[in-house]
């Protein structure tokens, strides 16, 4: 157990109701005063250091690991929870993080949806830290349920309580992007982790989740259901989290399971995307570790992420992975045909585990005889596969259901789709290559698939008309303040050989 010796006293977990000051003006954007110092953390400069620094120092974590990718912390007072906190942060500490997003719960407002600050940054007794404005402007304008709630922000402290730990961690130059979460589901939880991903290219970027643990059980139950949680946090399956966090299954003295549950959700949801992803929980403690009352106790935990594929573009498929993929579908099909039920192997690559959008075409005697295909990485790419197959059989709609005569002479190709990627300038879309979709304002948004534009004999600016027009809006409005994303397809057919990337 590591004790502090403190002379000042901190909240214990999500309560606190003074105010927070105003928002001031600084160089032409609403910089974010704290709203916490000298409750759930020292309030002078020296003082918060030190304090800082010492919990880092007695962690037992190894330090520097360049392979976080996301991580889920606590937030309540440096007293209570510091400790557990400092065990994330020592495991990324001196990394060189381009940007960190912190995503936390509202506990002081309801409101529907993502609210992504808008402003020039966060201030701490530390000093300023920016936020990456270009960052959350695309997130504000290409998620539908994103925009900036001020009051979302101003007494908010668990975004604030991550950000000396930051400060003190990380190498300079690092911005947040840092948005507070409120009532949502899990579509829109994954559809932002998609657009998170989408600026991961070419920088590294850290998204935290901050949340406790139970909420005022008695020590001995907090510790049975923590333990349960972080189970479900570290196994990575967001949607079995969700149902194992129901508020419907709380048992007597529990007011949460974990108060953050939708940003830890998120924070699976955006892991989910990476191969090769590896959950560690780095420790598990409540309250009563440190205050010594068992009575009513708050529960807390780090847990990172990792994994050494941190460059989206670098993400392919292998050749034995794409060797599964086309006896999976062909499996898949054959089955559905034959009116039988198909179950995935039970042993499969990582690589086939990762959340991943894919299409599955199926042709005869060269011509098309069915294609269907998910543009969303909604599972893992193997469940993909295995379903688009069975979709491209049975249901296309241009086609009859493929027959029993036929499956012997059917030929396979199966498109997997990279993660989406922030187009900066719209003279580098390649046209046979890239998918493209558009986001404008009033959420207005529209996709076009690589090989529409071949198949419509179109030039590059005829394809971002086509998708300016696809999302209703005016056929240059790629000219101007949009958002686009472009993504490609590794194809590859039956011989296992790649096609197209």
């Amino acid at each position: 157990m590591k004790i502090l010796t403190l002379t000042s006293v901190f909240l214990i977990a999500c309560g606190g109701n003074s105010p927070a000051q105003e928002g001031i003006t600084h160089d032409g954007g609403m910089l974010r005063p704290p709203a916490v110092a000298g409750r759930f953390y020292p309030g002078d400069s020296a003082g918060l250091a030190t304090m800082v620094d010492s919990l880092i120092g007695t962690s037992h974590i190894r330090s520097s690991s360049e392979d976080i990718i996301a991580g889920v912390v606590p937030h309540a007072g440096y007293v209570f929870s510091g400790a557990t906190a400092a065990d994330f942060y020592r495991s990324i500490e001196g990394v060189d993080y381009d940007v960190v997003v912190i995503i936390g719960p509202s506990h002081r407002i309801s409101f529907n949806g993502f609210s992504v600050f808008e402003g020039s940054g966060y201030l701490t007794p530390l000093g300023e830290i920016p936020v990456a404005n270009d960052i959350a402007e695309r997130l504000r304008e290409s998620h539908p349920s994103a925009s900036f709630i001020p009051r979302a922000h101003e007494s908010e402290h668990c975004l604030e309580v991550q950000l000396p730990f930051l400060q003190r961690v990380l190498r300079s130059g690092f911005r947040i992007v840092p948005i507070v979460v409120g009532n949502t589901g899990p579509d829109e939880l994954k559809y932002l982790a998609e657009l998170i991903l989408a600026e991961a290219y070419g920088q590294r970027i850290l998204v935290i989740a901050s949340s406790d643990l139970s909420h005022y059980p008695p020590r001995e139950l907090a510790e049975e259901v923590d333990l349960l949680t972080a189970e479900a946090i570290v196994d990575g399956d967001m949607n079995n989290f969700l149902e194992t966090t129901s508020a419907d299954l709380l048992p007597r003295g529990l007011d949460t399971f974990a108060c953050g549950r939708l940003p830890i959700a998120l924070v699976m949801s955006y892991a989910a995307l990476y191969p090769d992803v590896t959950p560690e929980l780095l420790s598990l403690t409540t309250s009563a570790d440190f205050s010594g009352d068992d009575s009513q106790v708050v529960g807390y935990a780090s847990i990172s992420f990792a994994t050494p594929a941190f460059e989206p573009s670098e993400w392919s498929i292998s050749p034995e992975g794409r060797d599964i993929l086309l006896e999976i579908a062909a499996a898949s099909v054959r089955c559905a045909v034959e009116g039988e039920f198909y179950s995935l192997p039970d042993i499969l690559p990582d690589e086939l585990k990762v959340s991943r959008g894919a299409f599955v075409t199926l042709k005869l005697n060269g011509l098309l005889r069915g294609c269907i295909g998910s543009m969303r990485p909604v599972s893992p790419l193997a469940e993909t596969v295995m379903h688009m197959a069975r979709s491209a059989a049975l249901e296309d709609p241009r086609f009859i259901p493929v027959t029993e005569e036929e499956l012997q002479e059917l030929e396979y190709e199966i498109s997997v789709l990279t993660p989406l990627q922030i187009l900066d300038d719209w003279r580098d879309v390649v046209v046979g290559t890239d998918g493209l979709i558009i986001s404008g304002s009033g959420g207005r948004s529209g996709v076009l698939l690589p090989q529409v534009p071949l198949e419509q004999c179109w030039n590059r600016e005829e394809f971002l008309e086509g998708v300016c027009m696809k999302a209703g809006l005016d056929r240059n409005a790629y000219l101007g303040d949009v958002t686009l994303y472009r993504f490609q397809a590794q194809v590859f057919g039956e011989d296992g050989n790649t096609l197209r990337e």
